[in-house]
C-alpha cells in the first residue's frame, strides 16, 4: 500500500490536506501553551536558563573552572540564552522560545515530507507531533530536546532533495557542526550528513560540506580550546586517554548519583520512550523490515535519503537507549531520560517513516518479515500495557472475573485477591502482570482484526494489513496511553506567572551582590530574577554535581561539590534560600539569634506540595 494509493480520491480538493496540516498545527500550540503554563519546571530547564543567561551577559563563560558547570555542548546554553539577551531573562522568555522552535520542527518536517511523499502524507507528519501530548508537552520547556530536534528538522529540509543548491549544502553542513556542539551525542550525525551529501549530491558537494562542516567543528572547538576537551572525556577509555586525565574529575571521591535502577524499571523506562514516541519508533521500525530491494525502489534519490534517515535514526536511538538504559554510565546515567532522549531526533525518524511508506513500503514481505510483524505487535503492546502499570487502579483490580470452587458451586474473587493471596505476588507485581495482560489482549484483537479484513480482500496481504492496522491503532490512541503523565501538573494555577511573581519578590528583598546559598530545590529557575544575586555555581545542578569526599578545590574547579564546600559556603553566605520541605534539615543552623526570615513569598514554584520557598538573611 503506497501513499498515493491510501490517500487517491480525486474528488476531494486540493486545499484540504494543507488545512488539516494547519489544524495540527493549531492543536500543538494549544497544547504547548498550556503545558508552558503548568508544568512544574526542571532542573534541566533551570540549568539551560540560568546558564545561558551568565554566558550572555559575561557573568561566567562556558567551561571556565569554578563556574557554572557545562556539561553540554556550549550551544546547548547559549542558544536560549540568546532569547533571554533579546526578550528579558525568564522562564516565560524561555518556554515560547521552546514553543517557536517546536513550531519550526513541524514546519520542517512538514516541507520535508511534503517535497518526498506530497501533501497528505506532510499533513500526517503535523498530526503524529499533535497527537503526542508527551512530545509537546517536552517542546513547551525549555530543554536542548527541542533545540536539537528543529535543528534536524531544517537539516533535512536544506539537504533532504534531489537537486540542492550549493549554498543549501553548505548551510546544512555548518547546521549538523552546530548540531553536535549544542548536544555532543549528536556526533554520529556529522559524518552520516557529509557521506550522504558524496551518495546523494556528488564529489564537488561532497567536498563542500565536508569543509564546511569541519571548518566550523574545529573553528568550535578552538574557541573553548582547552577546556572544551570535558564534554569528550566521558567518552573516551581512560586506559588509552591518560593524556587527557587533566579534564577528568579524579575518582578519589563517590557521587551521590549513583542510581540503582532494577531490570524491570529500566524496561518500563523502555516500553515508555515507545509509548511516548510510537510512530518514530515502531513506525520507523516497520519501515525498516518492509524495505524492498535497491532493484524495487521507485526513486534512487528517495532511497539514499531514507537510507541516511534511518542510519542517523537508528543508530542514536541505539546509543541512547544503551546509555540510558542498558549501561551503567557512571554518574550520568538516567534510565528515565530515555524517553526525553527520544525527542532529539523524532523528525528524523518521522520522516524516513513516511518516505518508506510513500516510496518503498514492500508490498509483497516474505515469511520472515511476517512473523516479525507479528512478534513486534504483540511484544510493543504487551510492553506499552507494562508500562502502563501505574495506572491500574483498584476498579480493575478488584473485578471479580476469576473462578474458584467454593462448597455451594462455582464463585469468583477478585484478581488482586487472587494474586495477591494464591500466588503470594506483591501489588506492583499484580499491577504489572494484570497491566500487560490488558496490552497483549490488544495486540491479539489487532492481530484478528487484520486477519479478518486481510481475508476481505480481493488480493490479501495481511503482513500489510497488520502494520497498517497497528500504526493506525497507535496513532489514534496515543494521547490514550499518556494517560496520567501527559495531564498538567498545576491545572489549577500558572507556573509561568508564580515564577514571575516569586522573581520579583526575590529581586526585591536580596541586596545587591549577596551571596545566596541554595537550597531551594533542583530547580534553580526562579534565580534566573535576581541577577544581582551572587551564587554557588555548582549548586545550579543540585545533588548531580554533589560527591562524597575528594578534594574541596578540585570537586570546585570541575564544578562539582562536596560536604565540606557546603560547609564552607554555609559561613560565608549572607542569603539563604530553603525548600520548605527541606527546612527540618536546617532549623538548627537558621537560628533567630542569627538569621532573620523574610515575609513567605507571594507565590511557589511549583503546586507540589512543600514546594514554597522560605528566605533567610544573615544578621550583622
Amino acid at each position: 500500500m503506497t501513499s498515493s494509493r491510501f490517500f487517491k480520491n480525486k474528488e476531494l480538493p486540493t486545499w484540504l490536506p494543507l488545512a488539516l496540516a494547519g489544524l495540527g498545527a493549531i492543536l500543538y500550540l494549544i497544547q504547548a501553551v498550556n503545558y508552558a503554563h503548568t508544568t512544574v519546571s526542571s532542573l534541566d530547564e533551570g540549568s539551560y536558563l540560568i546558564k545561558g543567561m551568565f554566558y550572555l551577559n559575561g557573568t561566567y563563560h562556558p567551561f571556565e573552572p569554578y563556574g557554572p558547570l557545562t556539561n553540554k555542548a556550549p550551544f546547548a546554553f547559549i542558544i536560549p540564552g540568546i532569547a533571554e539577551y533579546l526578550f528579558g531573562a525568564g522562564l516565560r522568555t524561555g518556554r515560547y522560545f521552546s514553543i517557536f522552535l517546536g513550531l519550526l520542527a513541524l514546519l520542517g518536517t512538514w516541507i520535508t515530507a511534503r517535497r518526498w511523499t506530497g501533501s497528505w502524507m506532510a499533513a500526517l507528519t503535523v498530526w503524529v507531533f499533535a497527537l503526542s501530548p508527551m512530545i509537546v508537552k517536552l517542546h513547551a520547556r525549555a530543554v536542548s530536546e527541542v533545540i536539537i530536534a528543529c535543528m534536524l528538522a531544517w537539516i533535512c529540509v536544506l539537504i533532504l532533495d534531489e537537486k540542492p543548491r550549493l549554498w543549501r549544502v553548505i548551510l546544512a553542513s555548518i547546521l549538523g557542526a552546530v548540531a553536535v556542539f549544542t548536544r555532543q551525542n549528536m556526533a554520529p550525525l556529522l559524518p552520516f550528513l557529509i557521506v550522504y551529501v558524496f551518495w546523494q549530491h556528488g564529489k564537488r558537494a561532497g567536498l563542500y560540506a565536508f569543509i564546511s562542516a569541519s571548518t566550523a567543528f574545529l573553528a568550535f572547538h578552538i574557541v573553548y580550546w582547552p577546556r572544551v576537551m570535558t564534554i569528550w572525556t566521558p567518552w573516551l577509555p581512560e586506559s588509552l586517554t591518560p593524556f587527557l586525565d587533566t579534564f577528568r574529575i579524579p575518582t578519589d571521591s563517590v557521587p551521590i548519583w549513583d542510581p540503582n535502577i532494577d531490570f524491570w524499571n529500566r524496561l518500563n523506562a523502555f516500553f515508555q520512550g515507545i509509548r511516548y514516541h510510537f510512530i518514530p519508533i515502531v513506525g520507523s521500525f516497520f519501515g525498516l523490515i518492509l524495505l524492498p530491494p535497491r532493484t524495487e525502489w521507485k526513486s534512487a534519490p528517495a532511497m539514499r535519503a531514507a537510507f541516511f534517515l534511518a542510519l542517523s535514526f537508528f543508530t542514536l536511538v541505539l546509543m541512547h537507549g544503551w546509555a540510558a538504559i542498558a549501561s551503567r554510565y557512571e554518574s550520568y546515567s538516567c534510565v528515565f531520560c530515555f524517553s526525553n532522549y527520544l525527542g532529539f531526533f523524532d523528525p528524523l525518524g518521522i520522516l524516513f517513516f513516511v518516505i518508506a511508506f510513500g516510496h518503498a513500503w514492500n508490498e509483497n514481505p516474505n515469511r520472515v518479515v511476517k512473523i516479525i510483524s507479528i512478534l513486534v505487535t504483540l511484544l510493543v503492546a504487551t510492553g506499552i500495557g507494562f508500562s502502563l502499570f501505574e495506572f491500574v487502579g483498584n476498579g480493575l483490580l478488584n473485578l471479580p472475573i476469576i473462578p474458584r470452587p467454593r462448597s455451594g458451586g462455582l464463585g469468583f474473587i477478585a484478581i488482586v485477591d487472587a494474586l495477591t493471596q494464591g500466588l503470594d505476588m506483591p501489588l506492583v507485581a499484580v499491577k504489572r502482570w494484570v497491566s500487560s495482560t490488558l496490552g497483549l489482549i490488544i495486540g491479539i484483537f489487532v492481530l484478528l482484526f487484520a486477519l479478518l479484513a486481510s481475508k476481505q480482500k480481493a488480493d490479501p496481504n495481511f503482513t500489510l494489513t497488520l502494520v497498517n492496522s497497528f500504526l493506525v491503532t497507535g496513532l489514534v490512541l496515543s494521547p490514550i496511553l499518556h494517560l496520567g503523565e501527559s495531564r498538567p501538573d498545576c491545572s489549577g494555577t500558572d507556573i509561568i506567572r508564580d515564577h514571575e511573581e516569586l522573581g520579583a519578590y526575590l529581586a526585591s528583598v536580596i541586596p545587591p551582590d549577596s551571596l545566596v546559598y541554595w537550597d531551594g530545590g533542583n530547580a534553580f529557575t526562579p534565580m534566573i530574577y535576581a541577577p544581582q544575586a551572587r551564587i554557588f555555581p555548582p549548586q545550579i545542578n543540585d545533588g548531580y554535581t554533589f560527591h562524597i569526599g575528594g578534594d574541596p578545590d578540585v570537586l570546585y574547579y570541575f564544578s562539582h561539590w562536596n560536604g565540606e564546600l557546603a560547609q564552607r559556603w554555609r559561613t560565608e553566605a549572607d542569603i539563604f534560600i530553603i525548600e520548605a520541605k527541606r527546612y527540618a534539615d536546617w532549623k538548627d543552623f537558621l537560628t533567630p539569634q542569627d538569621f532573620q526570615e523574610f515575609a513567605k513569598p507571594p507565590a511557589s514554584q511549583s503546586c507540589n506540595e512543600g514546594a514554597d520557598l522560605r528566605i533567610f538573611q544573615r544578621t550583622p
